[in-house]
């Protein structure tokens, strides 16, 4: 309806039919623009739809891109071909490297990034070597690699056929027996009690009770001698012989009357400066005698 029309209007028909048409041509404009609003909502709506769309394809894609690149993943021969950038092996000493990586090299690489991939078969495996208490798996990315850390066993007495020979077994501090020849390199410590045996049958004559019984006497020693024992001498099981900082102490046969004969040590090792010969050590073999056995000659 164009101006002239309500021009005509005006002239042609009364006030209150003149104030209905403006209310309709009102009314009509009115809604034009709410339609017209309503379109570029909706316009605005589908826009932003498609923009969260193409950003949701844009994320996907880049989350792709990154979990496919390889400082995620470990190579499919990082176990069965030793590599100390790929798998470190920290902290072992009694245990060479060289073992721990034969022990780990038929664990499958799974097809996975580093930070979904399990440790327990890595576990699982290095458990069965009895020396390693604890095992602690790091992994890290970019690049992949994993860090093993073992805490082995502590040994608490070493079974020796001599002195400069290397061990042929030993009992750590919580009770574990190992024999096997590959760990005995670095067993021995300062702390660890040295036992001398003759031909010794590992599995038939030894037991972590009768270590830990042999390990008692010693101790007891040391408590009643208030010196270091280096060694126990038992070659031969009916003469048993204690070396301590100042002298050998001969403890014979090792029965029920032990203990009572090691405490009789600190009333008789004072009498050693008052002696005149080199001491060859101190019998506590019998029951209720005490003597010293020179070199050459006996002194009661």
């Amino acid at each position: 309806m164009t101006p002239e029309d309500f021009q005509n209007i005006n002239k042609h028909y009364p006030q209150e039919i003149q104030e209905a048409v403006e209310q309709a041509h009102h009314s009509v404009k009115r809604k034009q623009k709410e339609r017209k609003v309503r379109k570029q909502r909706k316009k605005l709506r589908r826009l932003k739809a498609f923009l969260r769309f193409i950003l949701l394809v844009l994320l996907v894609a880049a989350t792709y891109e990154l979990l496919t690149l390889k400082g995620w993943y470990l190579p499919q021969n990082a176990f069965s071909k030793p590599d100390t950038e790929l798998v470190s092996i920290i902290n072992n000493k009694i245990v060479p490297t060289n073992l721990v990586y034969k022990q780990i090299k038929d664990i499958k690489v799974p097809k996975s990034p580093i930070f979904l991939m399990g440790v327990n078969p890595i576990k699982k495996e290095l458990f069965k070597i009895p020396v390693f208490k604890n095992i602690y798996v790091r992994r890290y990315a970019f690049p992949a690699r994993v860090d093993i850390i073992l805490k082995e066993r502590i040994p608490a007495a070493v079974i020796k056929t001599d002195l400069k020979a290397k061990p042929i077994a030993f009992v750590t501090t919580d009770g574990v027996l190992i024999t096997n020849k590959n760990y005995m390199a670095l067993s021995e410590t300062k702390s660890a009690i040295k036992i001398l045996v003759a031909n010794p049958k590992i599995e038939k004559d030894w037991t972590v009770k009768r270590v830990e019984h042999i390990e008692k006497i010693v101790r007891t020693v040391e408590a009643y001698s208030s010196e270091k024992v280096h060694y126990i001498d038992m070659r031969n099981p009916n003469d048993v012989f204690v070396r301590i900082d100042s002298t050998n102490i001969r403890l014979g046969l090792l029965d029920s009357t032990v203990f009572d004969r090691i405490k009789r040590i600190y009333t008789i090792l004072p009498q050693i400066d008052e002696v005149e010969g080199t001491i060859k050590y101190i019998d506590l073999s019998w029951d209720k005698v005490n003597y010293f056995k020179l070199q050459k000659t006996e002194q009661k």
